[in-house]
């Protein structure tokens, strides 16, 4: 299920999921490698069985990584032209404690 709205989503993202169900800011709505991204993330949410994909998530570096550099890839199909901004995103967004130059690099390996 997807919900084009402003509410619920952290001003620093354009999509979020809370389970199965994905909100986007309707600002986003024609943008398909951001539907495609958080899509990803439910497929995690279902392979980790919903509280373990939250868990893994939440206090995780390593998974959130793992977790997000499996979305933006997806995305980056979509969106090749973006990977320096998407490299910015995995570097300040996420609590990941890497660089923009790390980050890029792991977006390139996909």
């Amino acid at each position: 299920m997807v919900i084009y709205t402003d509410k619920f989503i952290p001003d620093r993202f354009g999509g979020i999921i809370y389970g199965p169900i994905i909100l986007i800011r309707p600002k986003y709505r024609d943008d398909i490698g951001l539907l495609e991204h958080e899509r990803e993330h439910v497929r995690q949410w279902w392979r980790g069985w919903g509280v373990g994909y939250w868990l893994r998530y939440t206090f995780s570096h390593k998974w959130r990584l793992r977790y997000e550099l499996e979305g933006y890839r997806v995305q980056l199909l979509y969106s090749p032209q973006h990977k320096s901004k998407f490299a910015y995103f995995l570097a300040t967004n996420y609590r990941l404690t890497i660089t923009w130059e790390e980050a890029f690099d792991l977006l390139s390996e996909g």
